[in-house]
């Protein structure tokens, strides 16, 4: 084990376990797997998809193909992994996967003797005989990358919908300048970035920029960015998008966990995805310890690992030398540099060749116009054997790592999609984003752009025009002054040279073993299209999406074709750009799921004090209380009976509430409600029902009067939005240039409901004397307005459960200070669970009786229709059907023997005629006031007759019980407890 703190610019002083393969290793708080193991020597990571062929860490983004992980334990597992971006926490556990039993004795790794015959198509012409099924069982046990879960443990991934003027893909110094000229510009910026900190490669590249040193600008930006209200999101991933929306993916540490998907709605759109550094083909390019020149300078600037402790770097620009002197600091001996271009281009270049007699004098070999032909080693480097560019025989330098550099390949992917171009550069010897929408920019290295100050300008630029497109006035800034590592001079070089039988050891695509023998075997067997290739190989269809291997496989293709890379081009990848796990992706909010879950102010108090929560149109609102009981039904009847003997509370925050407001709302509520709005004193509330044009109630509530033209109207809480637009539906249907104005302030008032007996005196001492007398004063369906610590409040004694109550509307912020205090006084919660118990007692409309197809007769409202009110809907009560002997009503069910039980859904017949409905039962409760079960009922009216007998029926749960008509109310049927 490592036992001596590393340095790094990612890494923290406290230390943890973590696990791999079984053993142990010490871990830094910032560390990656895949840094913990370089730390330690753990050159082997995992193995091949196809051959199953011993592989290290090659890259340290989403373009590494092979240190791909297992985390935790069977079965709540989470493959794939990518070692390089997982940022560790204490205790976890992983393993190497595509091996058995081990990864260094691994059984199916014998397939590689097999190389010639499992080559590029070797499924489609093997496996038709005798059939498929024949191999099926083994080829899945083989194929694939780390095991499938078994069950899931991981919470649902949030989903944010923003927009924004512009929004910057990328956050390395393209990025960062675009976002700040933007942002100084007056735009909204958003500025997404994969890795947890901003500014790309200058976390380890030789700068400095106006004067200061590459990470003091990164923090000055940053903090400039954070003042002008940039929204920087890190470890967040452009990932796809459509219809100018684009989709950003959060994965904090680069584990699936608490991930969430940013759906962003920019007016334009900045790409600044930066490069990725390409390799070089050669003979067992692929042997733990072949690793990307800029992955090794990560790990040791971000993590203090040392990739090895001897190096031979295969490059062709002159950025390799630069960097060998930084690798040199750091403690890795690099023992030689090969560069395949011929040494009057490199000393050209005044830097690179002082660099180069600076790196000599150290004792590093600098060879120009030679080539490493071969990897040497079995399990791990060994050793590289060099060739001239002529093909003669050079040293062989014993080393454990080989850094390639085959130049880099602009992040296209994205810029590829909804119309985006690309063009092959051939000074970069690199395809390009080209020709893109008009709200969509491409940026810096992104577009083969790679000086320092060529970027930043390019960045500059970039925003200063974004800007401009949302309506914003900006002149360009200067341009910066700024000094890094060059301009790189690569000279394109994609393989060396080697005999045609060991082209097959040349890898292109390190997850899926596709070689250069493959892309001739491709190419002689008729395909000679990229996008066929890509897909009768398995070229660039790994979870890399071709990062690495689908510009080398391009030009490695144009060369066995003998036409230019731009000729053969590269195939297109889709969305999603970067993994994102199915959890994040699995379509759960769909139809009426796909709407907002919305929250009572009272949510993250219900959700600590052990509250269940169930939607409620919109809502999410507690059902019951885990202290209750074990189970809902157990903990409602605790609930319920406690607000019956002493009182409780319960959040009424998600009942709609709608103000209606002008000289002639009265006039209007009256046209909308069965029963009339214009007789309510001010001070005074109404309990009103709605009815639809074809006489069917559609909901009900309590209208209150704040003043001679001002109403606030309640509905039922899965309602709220439907009434808003049934209101201004009839509003502008019939009061079309009246004074009337609608307005939802559902949010703007929290309620609590108070019941039970001891509910006025809690009441009273919770607002204090100065409120005593307004509350013993308050007769039924009274209210007065005042505040509670400074938050408008409006009293209103009204009762949701027959019980002597009280509403109390209180503006959002007042709510959490109220409920605490109303519990200190001695009332407890209670849920919707315990409310329906209650409100059934009371006969009380629960939900299912309001179920579009009732009438006000059907539900014993006739008081209400004699009041001959001209509204909606009520001309159509008159019609003889809703008058039929066989037209049901509403009445009480109890179970005959006061012991059986019986449930909401149960069909009536009588005792004679099993076969022939005559009602069903809406609502079931058990009731502890009157310990039995009861329940509502719609009967036909000719047997509505209290005392009969009926059976309650219910085939489908094996049920069968007699229940006895009684009134609908169960409990205190004057109506005593409710008004004393």
């Amino acid at each position: 084990m490592s036992r001596s703190l590393r340095q790094g610019t990612r890494l923290g002083t406290e230390r943890f376990e973590f696990t791999f393969d079984g053993r142990r290793y010490d871990a830094q708080v910032g560390d990656t797997a895949a840094s913990v193991l370089l730390a330690n020597g753990v050159m082997a990571l995992g193995r091949s998809v196809k051959y199953r062929r011993l592989r290290g860490l090659v890259a340290v983004g989403p373009e590494e193909p092979n240190a791909l992980l297992t985390v935790g334990t069977t079965p709540t597992v989470i493959p794939n992994v990518s070692a390089p971006q997982w940022r560790l926490s204490p205790g976890v556990v992983a393993r190497s996967q595509n091996r058995w039993p081990t990864l260094r004795w691994d059984l199916a790794s014998l397939l590689q003797a097999g190389g010639g015959f499992f080559g590029a198509g070797f499924y489609y012409k093997t496996f038709i005989w005798p059939s498929w099924r024949t191999y099926e069982s083994l080829i899945r046990r083989l194929a694939g990358l780390g095991e499938a879960p078994g069950a899931c443990d991981l919470p649902v991934a949030d989903t944010e919908y923003s927009s924004c003027d512009v929004l910057v893909a990328g956050g390395g110094p393209a990025g960062l300048a675009a976002a700040l000229s933007a942002a100084r510009a007056g735009a909204r910026v958003v500025l997404v970035e994969r890795e947890p900190v901003v500014g790309g490669e200058l976390e380890f590249e030789t700068a400095t920029i106006e004067g200061h040193e590459a990470l003091e600008w990164i923090e000055r930006t940053r903090a400039e960015l954070v003042a002008c209200g940039v929204r920087i999101l890190t470890e967040t991933t452009l990932v796809g998008g459509t219809a100018g929306r684009y989709i950003a993916h959060h994965e904090p540490a680069g584990l699936p966990g608490h991930n969430r998907l940013y759906r962003i709605l920019p007016k334009t759109l900045i790409l600044s995805m930066g490069a990725i550094e390409r390799p070089i083909a050669f003979i067992d390019n692929d042997r733990p310890g072949v690793m990307l020149l800029g992955a090794a300078e990560r790990l040791v600037r971000r993590y203090g690992a040392l990739a090895g402790r001897s190096a031979v770097i295969f490059a062709n620009h002159h950025r390799a030398y630069a960097a060998a002197l930084r690798l040199s600091a750091t403690g890795i001996e690099v023992k030689a540099i090969v560069d395949t271009r011929a040494a009057a281009v490199v000393d050209a270049d005044a830097m690179t060749s002082a660099h180069r007699r600076q790196l000599g004098a150290s004792g590093t070999r600098c060879y120009a116009a030679h080539v490493v032909v071969a990897a040497e080693g079995v399990s791990k480097v060994t050793g590289a054997r060099l060739m001239t560019l002529e093909g003669v025989a050079a040293d062989t330098i014993r080393c454990d790592l080989i850094l390639t550099s085959g130049g880099w390949q602009p992040q296209v992917h994205a810029a590829l999609q909804g119309g985006g171009t690309r063009r092959f550069d051939a000074a970069a010897a690199a395809f390009y984003a080209d020709q893109q929408p008009s709200d969509r920019q491409v940026i810096g290295a992104s577009r083969a752009i790679f000086g320092l100050a060529a970027v930043l300008h390019d960045g500059l630029r970039a925003g200063v025009e974004a800007a401009r497109q949302c309506g914003f006035k900006g002149a360009t800034p200067p341009a910066m002054e700024a000094c890094g590592d060059g301009d790189p001079a690569l000279q394109p070089y994609w393989r060396s040279p080697c005999r045609r039988s060991d082209e097959k050891r040349q890898f292109v695509d390190f997850q899926n073993d596709v070689t250069v023998a493959d892309l001739r075997a491709a190419l002689e067997e008729g395909f000679i299209d990229i996008e066929h290739v890509k897909r009768y190989t398995t070229l660039g269809v790994g979870t890399e999406q071709g990062r690495l291997g689908n510009a080398l496989g391009a030009a490695i293709l144009a060369e066995l074709k003998g036409e230019t890379p731009d000729e053969v081009g590269i195939s297109r990848p889709r969305p999603p750009f970067h993994p994102v796990t199915m959890q994040a992706l699995a379509g759960r909010r769909v139809g009426p799921q796909l709407r907002i879950a919305r929250r009572t102010a009272l949510h993250d108090w219900h959700q600590a004090h052990g509250g269940v929560l169930d939607p409620m149109g919109l809502w999410l609102r507690p059902r019951y209380y885990r202290d209750n009981g074990a189970d809902a039904a157990s903990a409602a009847i605790v609930e319920a009976r406690r607000v019956r003997e002493h009182g409780g509370i319960v959040d009424g925050s998600t009942l709609g509430k709608i103000e209606v407001v002008g000289a002639d709302a009265a006039a209007y509520l009256d046209s909308v409600y069965l029963n009339k709005a214009s007789t309510i004193r001010v001070g005074r509330s109404k309990y009103m029902v709605n009815l639809r044009e074809d006489g069917m109630v559609l909901d009900d509530g309590i209208v209150l009067r704040l003043a001679p033209d001002r109403f606030i109207a309640t509905t039922s809480s899965g309602h709220g939005e439907h009434m808003l637009s049934h209101f201004e539906h009839y509003r502008d249907l019939h009061c079309s240039g009246r004074s009337v104005v609608l307005t939802d302030i559902t949010d703007a008032w929290s309620v609590i409901a108070v019941a039970g007996p001891t509910s006025r005196a809690a009441l009273c001492e919770v607002l204090g004397e100065r409120m005593r007398p307004l509350v013993m004063g308050l007769g039924h369906m009274d209210f007065v307005t005042s505040d509670y610590q400074g938050h408008a409040l409006m009293v209103l004694r009204a009762s949701f459960s027959g019980e002597l109550a009280f509403e109390l509307h209180v503006r959002p912020a007042g709510a959490l200070g109220l409920w605490k205090a109303l519990i200190a006084a001695g009332l407890k919660p209670y849920g919707i669970d315990a409310l329906d118990i209650l409100r059934v007692e009371k006969g009380y409309l629960v939900s299912s009786e309001l179920n579009g197809q009732t009438t006000p007769h059907d539900l014993n409202m006739d008081a209400l229709v004699r009041q001959d009110n001209p509204c909606v809907g009520r001309l159509l009560l008159d019609r003889p059907a809703f008058h039929e002997a066989t037209r049901e009503r509403l009445v009480g069910v109890r179970a005959a023997d006061g012991r059986a039980s019986f449930l909401a859904g149960a069909q009536l017949t009588t005792l004679s005629v099993a076969n022939r409905s005559i009602g069903y039962v809406t609502s079931s409760v058990f009731s502890p006031t009157v310990n039995a079960w009861i329940g509502l009922a719609l009967v036909a009216r000719g047997a509505a007759i209290e005392g009969a007998v009926l059976m309650a029926r219910d085939p489908l749960r094996d049920r069968e019980t007699r229940v006895l008509i009684t009134s609908p109310v169960h409990v205190d049927p004057t109506g005593e407890r409710m008004k004393s």
